[in-house]
């Protein structure tokens, strides 16, 4: 069970990325940067900054619902999307900013300093350098030639040396995150005494 995705947060934290890499970045490089931006953020703060549904694909750990907006501007099912608003579509393996006032309002102190942590370390890597980074130092990624294979938390936790205790705590604060998420946006909503 993983965390809710976070729409908002995710076009934020990818602004942030594309801003730092001159307004254009490559499509994998920044699939990769925020994939390490959960990881990172799970790490120091138990919780990821995005959420969703993380894969090992081919080239490294991915993050599905940032794939999603990538490719078509928004999730499955949506009729609108922010992403639109504020990032290009997918061209030449490369995305852009379409605005250049980008909000930061979601996105917490810490987390726009573990942005910049995460820039200074690996924003001068190109895709390839960054995908082979992930090969060798996430270790909750599995190789594969073809398809996906699920990353879970628990997954992610190991890799990182976690206790149990925390890998379970994470798991039980995503599963509890979820419940509301899908209680706020239900048509009717669940019933409080």
């Amino acid at each position: 069970m993983n965390f809710p995705f976070d729409n908002v947060k995710a076009v934020q934290a990818a602004c942030q990325f594309i801003r730092r890499d001159g307004g254009r970045i490559n499509v994998m490089k920044l699939v990769k940067l925020l994939y390490l931006l959960d990881r990172l953020s799970l790490e120091r703060r138990d919780v990821p900054v995005i959420g969703g549904r993380y894969y090992s694909m081919r080239n490294g750990p991915v993050m599905s619902e940032v794939l999603d907006l990538i490719n078509s501007g928004k999730l499955f099912g949506e009729k609108e999307s922010i992403w639109e608003g504020f990032i290009t579509d997918r061209e030449n393996h490369e995305v852009g900013l379409r605005v250049g006032d980008i909000p930061t309002d979601e996105l917490s102190e810490a987390e726009l300093d573990l942005i910049e942590e995460l820039w200074t370390e690996h924003g001068g890597k190109n895709q390839w350098e960054l995908s082979q980074w992930c090969h060798e130092n996430c270790a909750e990624w599995r190789p594969l030639d073809e398809s996906r294979e699920i990353i879970s938390l628990g997954d992610i936790g190991r890799a990182l040396g976690l206790s149990g205790e925390r890998v379970e705590e994470m798991d039980a604060c995503a599963q509890e995150d979820r419940f509301i998420a899908r209680a706020l946006s239900s048509p009717n909503p669940v019933p409080t005494r």
